[in-house]
């Protein structure tokens, strides 16, 4: 077991945070979440000690990081296509130096950063290291890299750890892998180009795995940037192949542009992150993250689509259990 050091998340409701307030919890460390509102208290795993405040509330982060050893900051805007331009830029950029601000004037040793594959563009030839210039092509991506000049700024002597973070999957984020799981057992799937671009994906109890194994090797990873993937950088195609395998229907074959499918996005409920996502290309180098913190993933591509699809085929049995009922009734 760790010592009891005290580990403040922003964001520690949400869908990566909470596995990872649990994994530290689990290890016992003394973690403090803080959340913008009370119905997020429900999320929180039992023993965090909740903090209740927006981020850029000052007083809130004074109490919550009062004493902290490290902090790890999640609380993010991570969609698109439901927010302007100028949240993303005040929750992602502003909100983030607030709280580098805050952790310098309360004496924190570490700072965590999630940041995202997205700072590297869509589509990228090359391998990429933590070395690749930073390309952003969408407004997400390009706040997150502003975030992340914010911290090398203006952390001063403060160690921190950036974790580029590849598309998660596992519990939590079932609904956009969902909507891919039943176009596929529907027959409606289409192969978006060729299907040979690679999609970098991660499961959300490695990436948690990750993010702990970064405070128990703080000098280790001080000051550093690490891609953070299952580095299997499988294609589309190979995802939706598999996919149809374990749901026992027939692979997809049928191909569409990439511009043909943004107009069709809208009628196989497809919203416009769940495309970027489907469209990019990128092969993620791990060698970093493996060589110096050590990190191994324990959740296999396949183990994980195994998972989601259980858990795809489980809803959907009750749903039609439900239809058929409804129907007799």
């Amino acid at each position: 077991m760790a010592s009891k050091k005290v580990v403040a998340i922003t964001g520690a409701s949400g869908r990566i945070g909470r596995f990872v307030a649990k994994q530290l919890l689990d290890r016992g460390y003394a973690v403090r979440g803080i959340i913008k509102s009370k119905e997020h208290l429900l999320t929180l795993p039992a023993g965090t000690r909740p903090y209740l405040g927006d981020i850029n509330n000052r007083k809130v982060l004074g109490e919550a990081l009062d004493g902290a050893d490290a902090v790890i900051h999640f609380a993010a805007i991570v969609s698109e296509y439901r927010y302007t331009t100028e949240s993303l830029l005040e929750t992602n950029v502003v909100g983030t130096r607030t709280v580098v601000e805050a952790c310098v004037e309360s004496g924190v040793k570490q700072l965590i950063f999630p940041s995202t594959v997205d700072v590297y563009g869509r589509v990228r030839k090359e391998e990429l290291t933590e070395d690749s210039p930073m390309q952003p092509t969408d407004k997400y991506g390009y706040s997150k890299m502003l975030a992340e000049n914010v911290i090398r700024d203006e952390s001063g002597p403060m160690d921190y750890t950036i974790f580029r973070v590849a598309t998660a999957y596992g519990p939590g984020f079932e609904n956009s892998f969902f909507k891919l799981l039943k176009l596929i057992k529907d027959g409606r799937a289409y192969l978006i180009g060729s299907g040979n671009n690679h999609l970098a994906l991660i499961h959300v109890t490695d990436a948690a795995r990750a993010f702990a194994m970064a405070i128990e090797n703080r000098r280790a990873s001080a000051k550093k940037v690490y891609n953070l993937s299952d580095g299997e950088n499988r294609t589309q195609k190979y995802i939706f192949d598999l996919a149809a395998d374990l749901l026992k229907v027939p692979k997809p074959t049928r191909q569409i542009s990439s511009i043909v499918m943004n107009v069709m996005a809208k009628t196989r409920n497809i919203d416009s992150d769940e495309l970027r996502f489907l469209t990019s290309n990128r092969v993620l180098s791990t060698e970093r993250i493996r060589s110096e913190l050590g990190f191994e993933p324990e959740m296999t591509l396949k183990m994980g689509a195994e998972e989601t699809v259980r858990l795809f085929a489980e809803g959907y049995r009750e749903k039609e259990e439900m239809t058929l009922n409804a129907k007799k009734g």
